[in-house]
């Protein structure tokens, strides 16, 4: 499933060729439904409602490319769109238009396809974790099978993190202690000499930026995935440290 953004030839069932945007935007809406669209790039987090509009299409080959395929295909075409007044007021619209292989004929079907697409945000998070987090476009490997044990080591911990981040924002009131391993939590708790079973979440995530640079200032925002690596390997050194230790001792 992929998002057009670009004007296609296209033919609609039983229409008359016209163009991908404009075809899927004459059509009327079919069922509509409430949507809470993140926070990303500087703008809050806020509710609206989401209109569909979804029917197959017949995707054309350019008519002055020599070099494309002549052939034609058939893809599904979704759009959702925010209505102009229900989006405040200098925020732009939501609006997607997208095309899928996987055979859509319901709205119920419309719509997963829909909140499959909607995972983008999150997903995105991801690979700026694994590449500005955990540095991964910057390790000096030479072969694709070593990228991928690199890969089988850091996309564990940048899945770990970004649960972390989103369970901080999501529920920054509930104890850490419920979601943190003891030992990771005790570690934590020590560094900011607070008490381990009275952390939340929020708290947490906090301090964990804090060993990182981390200054946590009201107009430093939330801390960027550079400062929360280098204070997740801060702690995960002191972890390992704590249990040198008491090897040691035996």
């Amino acid at each position: 499933m992929i998002r057009a953004t670009q004007e296609r030839r296209v033919q609609p069932t039983d229409e008359q060729i016209g163009y991908l945007l404009s075809q899927s935007r004459a059509r009327p809406c079919q069922a509509t439904r409430p949507f809470q669209r993140p926070a990303s790039h500087g703008r809050k987090a806020r509710q609206t409602q989401l209109s569909l509009s979804f029917g197959l299409m017949t995707l054309l080959s350019p008519r002055n490319e020599p070099k494309a395929l002549h052939e034609q295909r058939s893809l599904w075409v979704i759009r959702v769109w925010e209505e102009d007044g229900l989006r405040p007021q200098g925020e732009e619209p939501v609006e997607w238009i997208l095309l899928t292989s996987v055979p859509t004929s319901t709205l119920q079907e419309a719509w997963e396809r829909v909140s499959w697409y909607a995972h983008r945000w999150i997903v995105q998070d991801y690979h700026q974790c694994l590449k500005t987090g955990c540095r991964i476009e910057e390790r000096q490997v030479q072969s694709a099978e070593r990228l991928m044990r690199l890969l089988g080591l850091l996309s564990p911990m940048a899945v770990r993190l970004l649960q972390l981040r989103s369970l901080s924002r999501q529920e920054p009131e509930r104890p850490a202690a419920q979601v943190i391993e003891p030992e990771l939590l005790a570690v934590v708790a020590a560094c900011a000499k607070q008490d381990a079973s009275l952390m939340t979440l929020s708290t947490f995530w906090t301090e964990v930026a804090r060993l990182g640079g981390f200054l946590a200032r009201r107009s430093d925002g939330s801390p960027g995935w550079k400062t929360l690596w280098k204070g997740w390997l801060h702690v995960q050194t002191l972890l390992e440290g704590v249990h040198l230790a008491f090897h040691l001792r035996l």
